[in-house]
């Protein structure tokens, strides 16, 4: 339906451009006789079919396809055809009539001008087809990392409560059940959308913090801070979590007094820092850039934030770093 009514727009458009130039032409000569109306009609005539054959018969056919040769020739011949039409149609004595080279140059240059409006209309056709394209390619690839993200993040924490019910702390192990379905919730809604408020995603992160510490020994010190957070932005949903998981995943998996997990997110204007930093537990060097997670945070960095984002990593046998930089 959409499809033919954009034709019937189409054809209504172009006949009222050849009604324009019949009109134009009656009220520049009120008192023209019919006779040399008549032969103005017949110009009209031949000059909308040499432009409707080279729009809709070679343009496509030797144009598109790449054939300059052929197209060249049968677009020549078929001005020159129209150009004698209209030369032998006209008499001499005709206050119309041109000579052939003017009437030859005529109709040169409305084929011309309607050749280079159709060579744009399909140029621009294709850019918004490839961007349509592009736009559903990467929309794809975000679900795609999206879903990817979730059961990762799942698993984890339903192993934290296991490891409660285990440890038969079923009281605990049911609030953290509940603070669990909260966080799912919140994971089901964000995915679905393409931007989210920062707070929403700072309250995500305290409440995962919540379910690693019952985990680990309260000697571990886990600090989330933030900083310059005057009033609420929106940003990609899940950006986050990945550092986060990194951090418990790789950096402590063995515990000692001295381990640590710190984050911190930092707001100037419209420029996002978010650092995580923990150390090191075991004499293997952590996992930096070869994670799941970290690997689909940059494939989405990389389509959502195209050069206005940054990933740095830093990392030595003692502590492992990872800072993010954002312009929003």
């Amino acid at each position: 339906m959409h499809t033919s009514i954009k034709l019937i727009l189409r054809i209504i458009s172009h006949i009222s451009f050849w009604l324009f130039w019949i009109v134009l032409y009656w009220y520049q000569n009120p008192i023209i006789e019919m006779k040399q109306f008549m032969q103005w009609l017949y110009i009209l005539l031949i000059l909308a079919s040499v432009i409707y054959i080279n729009l809709y018969i070679l343009f496509p056919l030797f144009f598109n396809n790449k054939k300059p040769i052929y197209y060249i020739v049968y677009i020549g011949g078929l001005i020159f055809i129209g150009s004698a039409i209209i030369y032998l149609i006209i008499p001499v004595n005709s206050k119309i009539y041109l000579p052939f080279g003017q009437t030859l140059l005529n109709v040169s240059f409305f084929v011309l001008i309607s050749s280079t409006l159709k060579f744009i209309r399909e140029n621009l056709k294709k850019q918004n087809l490839l961007m349509e394209a592009e736009t559903r390619q990467i929309k794809t690839e975000l679900s795609l990392l999206k879903s990817q993200v979730n059961p990762h993040f799942l698993f984890n924490t339903l192993n934290n409560i296991y490891g409660l019910i285990v440890q038969q702390e079923n009281i605990k192990a049911a609030e953290l059940t509940l603070k669990l379905s909260d966080l799912m919730r919140y994971l089901l809604e964000s995915s679905k959308a393409d931007k989210v408020s920062l707070r929403k995603e700072i309250k995500f992160l305290e409440d995962y913090l919540i379910l690693e510490k019952v985990r680990l020994s309260p000697k571990v010190d886990i600090r989330l801070e933030v900083a310059g957070l005057d009033h609420d932005l929106q940003v990609a949903p899940l950006l986050f979590i990945p550092f986060v998981e990194n951090a418990f995943k790789h950096g402590l998996q063995r515990i000692s007094n001295s381990s640590y997990a710190f984050f911190t997110l930092s707001v100037q204007g419209n420029e996002l820092y978010f650092e995580a930093c923990n150390s090191v537990g075991t004499t293997e060097s952590q996992v930096s850039q070869s994670g799941t997670g970290l690997q689909n945070l940059k494939k989405r960095l990389a389509l959502i934030y195209p050069g206005k984002h940054q990933l740095d990593f830093e990392k030595s046998s003692d502590y492992y770093k990872v800072t993010m930089y954002l312009q929003l």
